[in-house]
């Protein structure tokens, strides 16, 4: 691999068109869905998936999968294919009200774990301020009361327990404007990370928005050098990774538009991962609506992380909801994930790996969710030769 203008190449055999152009993927499902976990069977009401399902490998092999929610439970087993649900609370949001210090409520997110040294997390932080008395000026628009960061956590017993550092040095991205109690342009701030990568010296990301003053709609892509020190992730600026986020309650006097940075495609990115056979990243995405086309599941591909493909429709909504039972179905939360990954942090998958992704039950949205697997086959048709 080489890394040119800031650019990720996987192949430095490449030649200069293909490091660009992004790659071409089809992709069908061809298995049926299994059910991983049903909210039925949870320890508590508020033990539901409500954020794409992120895995890793803990110091002793055993499997962690988790779709959290800010009280945070795992499923644990010696592999991907037998773990069960653990009853045990590994995270507990703590709900502080003060917006700045970003720990009201806490959905541990983007997990990677290095051997001998604990286990880093990137965390979606909601500061929900219409559950905070005198924070939220438009109590019937809510959304308008909900401003996002994302933070950081981590873990020194293989997952078990995680904790966080004392603000503000949990802070990982925020935009540069502060919390705003008459705010009425919706939810806004930096949100959902995907899973993290590494890539020669350096770990990657990508994180959601929603649009806000100047910042635009779409994944940013951050990197750092180290996982674990939650100050030094960087952000893709259009021309290197010189894009710092800042503390918009430290640095009040900064100019914005330096401080957000610019989408590498449209949309939300659920997951990202490697394709090992050829290198080449893909990021899914949900859409519910007719951004791209027909609401489904689509994919995105990029050979350098920068440079992505338009999004390709693998499943629609229809063809989904054509295989349920009775019920009053949608979905959310797509993450790729291969049992058969040799990667500790599960973010490498073959050609054949699962979807995993939540059905919720829209007459009882917030309590009756499954979470599902299934198995997909992925191919690069003009590939090169690696």
């Amino acid at each position: 691999m080489a890394v040119f203008a800031g650019v990720i190449t996987r192949r430095t055999n490449l030649p200069q068109q293909w490091r660009h152009s992004p790659p071409k993927l089809s992709a069908a499902f061809v298995g049926s869905a299994q059910p991983v976990f049903d909210s039925h069977q949870g320890c508590d009401d508020l033990d539901i998936p409500d954020q794409p399902p992120r895995a890793f490998r803990d110091d002793q092999n055993d499997v962690h999968l988790i779709a959290s929610h800010y009280v945070v439970r795992a499923m644990v087993g010696p592999t991907m294919d037998t773990v069960k649900h653990d009853c045990r609370v590994i995270y507990r949001s703590p709900e502080d009200p003060d917006p700045s210090h970003f720990q009201h409520r806490n959905w541990l997110t983007s997990f990677y774990g290095v051997k001998g040294r604990g286990i880093a997390v990137l965390v979606h932080s909601e500061f929900e301020a219409d559950k905070v008395p005198g924070m939220c000026a438009t109590p019937n628009d809510t959304n308008s009361c909900w401003w996002n960061t994302v933070t950081f956590a981590s873990s020194e017993d293989n997952g078990y327990t995680f904790h966080v550092p004392k603000p503000p040095r949990n802070l990982v991205a925020s935009l540069p404007y502060p919390y705003a109690i008459g705010n009425r342009a919706s939810a806004y701030g930096y949100e959902s990370p995907t899973n993290i990568l590494k890539v020669n010296d350096f770990y990657y990301a990508l994180v959601n928005d929603w649009p806000y003053k100047a910042q635009q709609y779409g994944p940013c892509l951050i990197r750092t050098a180290d996982v674990f020190d939650p100050g030094s992730w960087r952000a893709w600026n259009g021309s290197d990774f010189n894009g710092r986020f800042i503390n918009p309650y430290e640095e009040t006097n900064a100019r914005a538009e330096d401080h957000v940075c610019p989408p590498v495609f449209s949309g939300a990115a659920d997951s990202l991962v490697r394709h090992e056979p050829t290198g080449y990243f893909i990021a899914t995405q949900y859409a519910p609506d007719n951004r791209f086309g027909p609401p489904g599941f689509y994919l995105s591909t990029s050979a350098d992380l920068i440079h992505w493909s338009e999004a390709v429709l693998v499943a629609k909504t229809s063809e989904l909801l054509a295989q349920e039972g009775a019920g009053n179905w949608y979905y959310a939360y797509f993450s790729l994930i291969d049992p058969a990954s040799s990667d500790r942090n599960f973010s490498a998958i073959t050609s054949m790996p699962y979807v995993y992704y939540v059905r919720f039950e829209k007459n009882d949205p917030p309590y009756t969710r499954v979470l599902f697997r299934r198995q997909i086959k992925i191919e690069f048709p003009n590939a090169p030769p690696r």
